[in-house]
């Protein structure tokens, strides 16, 4: 995993940057309620975007949107500074991130989307006694339609 990371990261670094990618998306619900945090396409400021309080002992489902049938990757970290990584589209927003998820997004049909990529979920899981006040980020990074490597939204939550 972290060798196709790293092989992604280098192939990236040797294409200039393009302008900011608005078709990569991430949500999160909410757990029991049928909240949905995120965005699904748009632009992406340096700011997380504001996901309401998690549990300890919950799991939420985060989605990943980008190109159908590419790689796309879901971390989890630390609050971090808007880090423009050269290379990829927008900008990285997590402080010592981990990989939750990772594979392929799905293929067409794109069923009520309004930008037409591909979709996967990934699980994260808060484990029961985790203390409360803990600020964390969770953000994907996929491949525009364009075909250029992205950083998707970051979502921002705290536990309780």
């Amino acid at each position: 995993m972290k060798t196709l990371l790293l092989s992604l990261f280098c192939c990236a670094l040797a294409r200039p940057a393009l302008a900011q990618a608005q078709d990569i998306g991430l949500t999160m619900d909410a757990g029991l309620l049928t909240v949905i945090y995120g965005q699904y396409c748009g632009p992406l400021a340096c700011t997380p975007f504001v996901a309401g309080p998690t549990a300890a002992g919950s799991t939420r489902t985060v989605t990943h949107l980008s190109a159908p049938q590419t790689l796309y990757a879901v971390a989890i970290g630390l609050p971090g500074p808007c880090l423009a990584v050269p290379g990829f589209d927008n900008s990285l927003l997590l402080s010592n991130p981990i990989v939750v998820g990772w594979g392929l997004t799905s293929a067409p049909p794109f069923v009520g989307l309004p930008c037409q990529q591909g979709l996967a979920n990934a699980q994260i899981s808060i484990p029961a006694g985790t203390p409360a006040g803990i600020v964390f980020r969770v953000q994907s990074f996929g491949q525009s339609l364009a075909g250029q490597f992205a950083f998707g939204p970051a979502l921002e939550s705290i536990t309780l």
